[in-house]
């Protein structure tokens, strides 16, 4: 018999981890234009990227180990209280630095945030369905991250970034006021180690996450500026197709881990994400672009979750909070690394070349995984 997945607890963390994605995420494309529109540079936009994810990768080693301490919840309602503080303060700065400011706390709550919830949901995914649970919970994170740029786009668009800033804070409040009705299991919060800055068994897995997340770095932040080197004005349209095959990962790729391993799955979700990209360094309008973001989507709906469920499957039950801050602390790297590294190229050549050369990350993930998998077993059948 199964052990029982779809708890009431399992499902306020879904839900939470879903509108947290889609209130933090929308000003990743609409900040740094906002920065711009009050007179800043691109060097203090592309800042507004940078800061929040060293400070996210700083919090993440100490959350992990303050998660195992004194729970998910505690740690879960500080870092949303936090991220409501910053974000109201957004009405009232006007200023580019003061804006840079706010965006630093910004990257507090979201590494103490990110981290506790990841934290919550392995605590309470049963161990025979980790690629399953995790899995899940890897689309919530994925989809907040599809759907972000597209709310945030219409939105812009429609009304301004003050309406952006309440629609962020509306999602904030409601997901704080779900969360205190959340109930963890009482061993969550019994430690009896010492905390550690980041979990040896969860380094690998945080490896390969920033390879993975380096191209995706250069989607989050330049699409939209690549649609008008492209003259597209529906670029959100590679969002909505991402989206969509995230979700059909989910209908396979959880189960699939379970079953048979991490190889079937993050083998083929690589090379999927690689045959997106190329095909959108290729793109000439929104139909190849949507095309594109249908392979890129489901690979990274298979490669993500399952990177997070090997981690998670590594760790300790008493050191889950630090295995999840280590594996999210790469995709932070990852995205920060992206956004900056990925800008050089596109300033000495263009966009569609710069999504060409950031399958080179993609190449080098492979070799890493099939060299260390090839000689080492790190999971029993797996």
């Amino acid at each position: 018999m199964k052990a029982k997945l779809w708890t009431k607890d399992y499902v306020i963390l879904l839900i939470s981890s879903l509108f947290l994605y889609i209130g933090f995420q929308i000003f990743m494309p609409t900040l740094p234009a906002q920065i711009i529109k009050l007179g800043g540079t691109e060097t203090q936009a592309s800042l507004a990227v940078g800061l929040f994810s060293l400070v996210a990768l700083f919090m993440r080693v100490i959350a992990g180990g303050l998660n195992d301490r004194f729970g998910a919840k505690i740690m879960i309602l500080v870092g949303f209280f936090v991220l409501i503080a910053v974000t109201v303060n957004f009405y009232w700065s006007t200023v580019v630095s003061a804006l840079l400011v706010l965006r630093l706390f910004h990257g507090v709550g979201w590494g103490i945030t990110t981290t506790s919830i990841a934290t919550g949901v392995s605590t309470l995914v049963p161990p025979n369905r980790t690629g399953e649970g995790i899995g899940f919970y890897g689309l919530t994170t994925a989809l907040g991250m599809s759907l972000a740029p597209i709310i945030a786009i219409i939105l812009m668009n429609q009304f301004s970034f003050n309406f952006l800033i309440g629609f962020s804070i509306v999602l904030m409040v409601l997901v704080f006021l779900l969360v205190t009705r959340l109930k963890m299991p009482k061993q969550a919060i019994v430690v009896k180690h010492k905390m550690q800055l980041f979990d040896k068994g969860a380094l690998l897995p945080a490896l390969l996450c920033m390879l993975m997340a380096f191209p995706l770095g250069g989607i989050q932040t330049f699409m939209m500026i690549y649609g008008l080197e492209l003259h597209v004005q529906m670029v959100w349209i590679f969002f909505v197709g991402q989206a969509i095959m995230v979700l059909v990962s989910r209908l396979f790729a959880g189960r699939l881990y379970d079953l048979k391993g991490h190889r079937v799955v993050i083998l083929p979700g690589v090379v999927l994400m690689g045959l997106g990209l190329w095909w959108l360094s290729l793109a000439t309008g929104a139909w190849s672009l949507f095309g594109s973001s249908l392979f890129f989507g489901l690979g990274y709906g298979m490669v993500q979750p399952s990177l997070q469920a090997l981690a998670v499957d590594r760790a300790a039950p008493d050191k889950k909070g630090i295995a999840n801050g280590t594996f999210l602390s790469g995709m932070d790297v990852g995205m920060a690394l992206g956004s900056f590294g990925l800008s050089f190229i596109a300033t000495h050549y263009n966009y569609a070349m710069m999504y060409r050369w950031s399958i080179v990350t993609l190449v080098i993930f492979l070799v890493i995984y099939l060299i260390v998998f090839r000689t080492k077993r790190l999971l029993p059948g797996k």
